[in-house]
């Protein structure tokens, strides 16, 4: 692939992403080659991206994690996301030509692919099948980041931290299809993550295991309930 070396882990991230759906491994290494493919790697803790930032490419997680975060006039860090394999970072940025709102920092040893859309988007080569259908990937890709933003949002603005907390646990329990499940960040980066007090947090942990209702250890969870504590929302956009 003219240069570009990915790891099997790395392409195994790319055919799970929804950028490349339906798509081989072949039609993938062919279709990154007309947006000026890299990869860069970073360590532990490394800085990706800084709040401000103008991002001409997007970037897609081949392997490790990605802390996603924004510090607020008053020092507070809010977390947003955590982008692991397959995921997209700075999508909307590398889009619609906007300076960042958030920063970027390395949870551990990872590496990342970054692409530059605009040959597509805004060239004037004549777009390819294969092509189209990465551009109708990332159109269903872009609706799903702008909804999952829509309703953080309204989780952050109207939901009590009870109710945070078991969107959190019931997200997690939809994803490892087990009441029993670690999570990848600590009290205060869960505190950040759902925009509440930690303090409050564990309180309410604490609350919701003496009602019987989980157990705790750290990072591990074990639901009690026989169903999970929220109904999963199925995307409309999995069988396209």
């Amino acid at each position: 692939m003219r240069g570009l070396e990915i790891k099997t882990a790395g392409m195994k991230a790319l055919e799970e992403s929804v950028l490349f759906r339906t798509m081989t491994k072949e039609e993938i290494l062919d279709v990154i080659d007309a947006m000026d493919p890299r990869v860069r790697r970073f360590q532990k803790k490394d800085m990706i991206l800084q709040d401000g930032e103008l991002v001409g490419s997007m970037m897609i997680v081949l392997s490790g994690k990605i802390h996603l975060f924004h510090i607020d006039p008053n020092g507070n860090s809010n977390l947003l996301e955590v982008p692991g394999p397959g995921d997209t970072v700075g999508m909307l940025n590398a889009v619609g030509k906007y300076r960042l709102h958030v920063s970027a920092m390395a949870l551990e040893e990872t590496e990342l692919l970054l692409i530059d859309v605009d040959p597509l988007l805004r060239g004037d080569s004549p777009i390819t099948p294969l092509q189209l259908r990465f551009l109708r990937n990332l159109t269903v890709a872009l609706a799903q980041k702008a909804h999952d933003l829509t309703v953080k949002l309204e989780d952050s603005v109207r939901r009590s931290t009870r109710e945070k907390l078991q969107d959190y646990l019931s997200a997690r329990y939809h994803e490892e299809k087990s009441r029993t499940f670690s999570i990848p960040l600590n009290r205060q980066e869960l505190a950040d993550f759902l925009f509440a007090d930690r303090s409050a947090m564990s309180k309410e942990l604490c609350k919701m295991r003496d009602e019987g209702l989980l157990k705790f250890e750290k990072s591990k969870f074990e639901l009690l309930i026989k169903m999970p504590m929220t109904d999963e929302e199925m995307d409309p956009n999995e069988k396209l």
